[in-house]
């Protein structure tokens, strides 16, 4: 090495091994032994890595990613504490700028036909994710919250081990960004709005890090900043990923979910319009799916979306014409969904008590008020708390069927609350 003197990055080597009283024989060991299984087996020799021991620390030449990140492993310390001054030299070059070595090349071959997830690998957890969203409307959210927060936690520890290609890598957050969404849309549904939001935040970042569509994360957004009263904020989360949605179902129900933010805002011009979107959007050669995904809007629950701008433009005659349309929906073979269901009977049964017809919201309300106290979301008991609301008024506290409803409705919230906060 006379007349030229050695790179940083070969001085820290071997700074690092004699500190640890390593020979180079027992760091050939040790780097074997930092590798996973599968990438042991494409290894050569322990006096071969002998041999790129004594060569990179000669500075002749840079470590490949492969042996880079075994380094890293055997010494315990980050890439940039190893080789921080030679960022730009790429694996495979050498630092100094000659040609790469035919074990350089190896070594490069080695680490991208040796991550520690096959593409199989990751459609597999892609196919699970999208399951996990087809089961939505059927399961109850606590048990299925589980099961998403499980397949996330499997994600999180693929990144964090850091050993995949950059392809899969964004693979991996893309899909971790739809388990994310997923979680913030349960957790919403278990009234649990601070955690949704944080989940829906961090779901879009994950979208951001992918270079993936952040449609889903801002409709879960969207929903959230509902539940806490934001409505401005609701409506303008809802366009931002109206504007920015494929032609898939989510396009339809982001609409939507501005009309719903802007009724409440008491923009009913925005509100309306953006109904007209929803219905241009759903006609405009959207890719089908199954209506029962958590990203679906068929027709029922755009009906449903109606109902709710109709009922806060204090319209109960297009409230129930929207109601009629999502029975009109199922009877023609959309895909029926129980919370769906439960919401547009509830909606009926306040547009009902809006027309003063008390013994008729009776019977609209009645079979929601079965369902099974897993599935009592806040989606439904939001309907609830507004029957109650509704029929506390002044005039109506003395009127049996007005206290019926209200004890059957109390009843209702009761168990739903002692579900989902045991």
């Amino acid at each position: 090495m006379a007349g030229r003197e050695l790179p940083s990055w070969a001085i820290r080597l071997r700074e690092e091994r004699t500190r640890r009283l390593w020979s180079q024989k027992v760091t050939a060991v040790r780097l074997r032994d930092a590798a996973d299984e599968r990438t042991r087996a494409a290894l050569p020799a322990t006096d071969s890595i002998q041999r790129y021991i004594r060569d990179y620390e000669a500075g002749k030449h840079f470590p490949g990613d492969l042996y880079a990140e075994l380094y890293c492993r055997a010494f315990g310390l980050t890439r940039v504490a190893l080789f921080e001054d030679s960022r730009g030299a790429g694996p495979g070059l050498a630092a100094n700028g000659s040609s790469p070595s035919e074990y350089d090349a190896r070594s490069l071959a080695a680490w991208m036909t040796s991550t520690n997830i096959s593409d199989d690998g990751i459609d597999h957890l892609a196919q699970a994710t999208s399951a996990l969203s087809e089961t939505h409307s059927q399961r109850p959210p606590a048990q299925l919250l589980a099961d998403v927060a499980d397949l996330h936690r499997q994600i999180q520890e693929l990144l964090r081990a850091g050993k995949q290609r950059l392809r899969q890598t964004r693979e991996l957050y893309r899909v971790d960004a739809d388990l994310l969404a997923h979680a913030s849309l349960l957790l919403g549904d278990l009234h649990s709005d601070d955690a949704a939001a944080a989940y829906g935040s961090t779901a879009e970042l994950c979208a951001k890090e992918a270079g993936a569509n952040q449609a889903i994360a801002l409709s879960v957004q969207a929903k959230t900043e509902r539940w806490r009263m934001r409505f401005a904020s609701s409506a303008e989360l809802a366009r931002r990923g109206y504007d920015c949605s494929p032609a898939i179902p989510i396009r339809v129900l982001l609409a939507s979910q501005e009309a719903n933010a802007a009724a409440l805002l008491g923009d009913l011009r925005r509100a309306k319009d953006a109904l007209g979107r929803a219905e241009a959007a759903a006609s405009d050669s959207i890719a089908p799916d199954s209506g029962v995904s958590a990203w679906s809007c068929p027709r029922p629950r755009q009906a449903l979306f109606a109902l709710s701008v109709a009922i806060q433009s204090q319209d109960a005659d297009a409230a129930l014409r929207a109601a009629e349309m999502a029975d009109s929906a199922w009877a023609g073979g959309d895909a029926w969904v129980a919370g769906t269901w439960a919401q547009v009977r509830l909606g009926a049964g306040i547009a009902r008590i809006m027309k003063d017809d008390l013994d008729g919201a009776l019977i609209e309300i009645s079979p929601a008020l079965t369902l099974a106290p897993e599935f009592r979301m806040a989606t439904i008991t939001g309907y609830t708390w507004q029957i109650d609301k509704r029929l506390r008024q002044r005039r109506l506290l003395r009127n049996d069927t007005a206290v019926e409803i209200r004890g059957r409705v109390r009843d209702f919230n009761v168990a739903a609350l002692a579900t989902h906060t045991s």
